[in-house]
This record gives C-alpha cells, structure tokens and sequence, in this order.
C-alpha cells in the first residue's frame, strides 16, 4: 500500500487510454506522454500500457507501507528517497517505511511513476485511468491510498528497447489535416514560418498556442477529432487536443501530430516557444 501525503499537481492514474468508446462520446484519456509512461513500465517489467501515476509541474509525496520497485520517468524531477537523492530513468527498489518526495523539474512537465504488478485502481470501460465523472475521482488526492497489485502476476520480461525521449527540441512535427487546403498561402506560410508559444491556459483537454493572428475562414461541420489533432480558431489561437479531448470539433482541423510530437508536447511548459513542421 503506498499512502499519499502531499498529492502534487494535477496528479492522477493513467494507462493506455479508454478504447472503443468514442463514438459515444467518452475521451480517450490515458498517457499524456505516452513514451515516457511506458519507458517507466518497462523498466518495473509491467505491460507497456499498465497504470502509472502522472503529475504536472509538481511531484507528490508519498509513504510506502510496503517494499517495492518502481521507476520514475519524463521531466527531470529531483528525485529523493527519504534524504537520497535518486536517478530518474532506472529501477529503483523501496523499503517499507520510504517516503519519496520531489523537487521541481529542470526539464519538461510531466512526470510518471509506475510501480512493479501496477496499481490496483477502479476500472471503468475497460481503463483505468481517471476522468471525472467516468470514475469516481478525477485526480489523486491527499491521504490516497494505493493498492499494488502482485507483482508476480504481472511482471514481464526486463528487456526492452525504449530509451528517455528527447523533448528539448522545440520542433513540433505534424501532418496536414483535413482542412489543411481551405486556407491561402499566406496562413499556411505562417504556420511553418512564426514561433508559437504554448498558453498558461492548457491541460488534459487541450494545449493552447499562440502566435498566428486573427484568422478568417469558412465556417465547417462538426466533425471527428482525436488527441494530437490541432484545431485553428478565428482569433488565430491554435488548440492541440490532449488525451481528455471531446470526440467532435467545429473548428478546421489544420493539422495533426506524430504520435513522438504528441508525447514532446506534453512535456512543454507555459510560455515554451514550439515551431511547427510538415511531415509526409
């Protein structure tokens, strides 16, 4: 069992998505970065998709009433074990009794733990992970316990391929969307060409961008749209649909990212500057 002391920023259980729901409107959820979610269960020996708890900004403090192996991934939080400062990207074993705490990253914005067997957690539609009003909480709270699940049951081979991704980059690599060709050269010049910068107004839902200017264009049906797909508005403000985005959308959908592009820009912070590029 591990308790949470101090519950951190935004800080929840997330696997690999609810699948198969959204033509009844239920979001995908899951891994914001999803190739930093999965690095940490492979490195405990756990399925790729097996929950983990993701934070922003601001890790959780939490008390372990048990032994346990868990590993720590994406943003480069100061990690401590009681007083001792540990590794992030690597295996670490805890004793019964270990706080883990955390100081403010240097790089990147979300953080994931994933412990060896995963979390035994409320599962709703086939996932685990939290949205509210799907499951009964939304986000992990102070005095939260965690139950883990027997490691044995799950445990898979140690070996794996994944090393940390590299977000430092600034570039945003897309393919053009749908709506793409319903604008002139000039707006689409912009898009390749101006700095954008990511809004203190993002989350889940969606990342905000600024940086094109006002925008005039015909008015679309609703239509599907999934994380990773960047919706331009008329004030010029771009919207990147994160993993708890809505399944319909009447804005144009100018482009969409690779899925590499999507886990990258989930580790920018508010005020980062990104650029975007065209990909076949």
């Amino acid at each position: 069992m591990i308790r949470v002391l101090k519950s951190g920023l935004w800080s929840s259980i997330q696997d690999g998505g609810r699948l198969r729901y959204r033509s009844i409107g239920v979001p995908v959820s899951g891994f914001m970065d999803s190739h930093s979610a999965k690095l940490a269960n492979a490195l405990v020996g756990n399925s790729l998709n097996t929950a983990v708890i993701e934070f922003t900004a601001m890790g959780p403090e939490l008390y372990f009433e048990q032994e346990a192996t868990i590993a720590i991934t994406g943003a480069t939080f100061g990690i401590y074990v009681n007083d001792e400062e540990k590794p992030n990207n690597t295996q670490l074993s805890i004793s019964r009794g270990d706080t883990l705490r955390f100081k403010r990253p240097t790089q990147g914005w979300r953080g994931y733990i994933a412990v060896s067997g995963g979390f035994e957690v409320q599962e709703v539609l086939g996932s685990k992970s939290m949205y509210q009003s799907i499951t009964v909480k939304g986000k992990i709270d102070k005095n939260y316990l965690l139950q883990i699940r027997n490691a044995s049951k799950t445990l898979h081979d140690k070996k794996h391929t994944l090393n940390p991704l590299d977000f430092s980059s600034n570039t945003i690599e897309v393919y053009k969307g749908p709506e793409y060709n319903l604008f002139n050269g000039e707006i689409k010049n912009k898009l390749t060409k101006n700095t954008f910068t990511i809004h203190q107004n993002s989350n889940r839902m969606a990342t905000q961008i600024s940086g094109l200017g006002e925008v005039i264009f015909k008015a679309i049906l609703t239509v599907p749209v999934q994380p990773g797909t960047v919706q331009i508005t008329p004030s010029g403000a771009l919207l990147v649909l994160m993993q708890d985005a809505q399944t319909t959308g009447g804005y144009p959908r100018i482009f969409q990212l690779t899925k590499k592009s999507l886990s990258c820009l989930a580790q920018k912070r508010p005020n980062e500057q990104i650029f975007f590029k065209i990909v076949d």
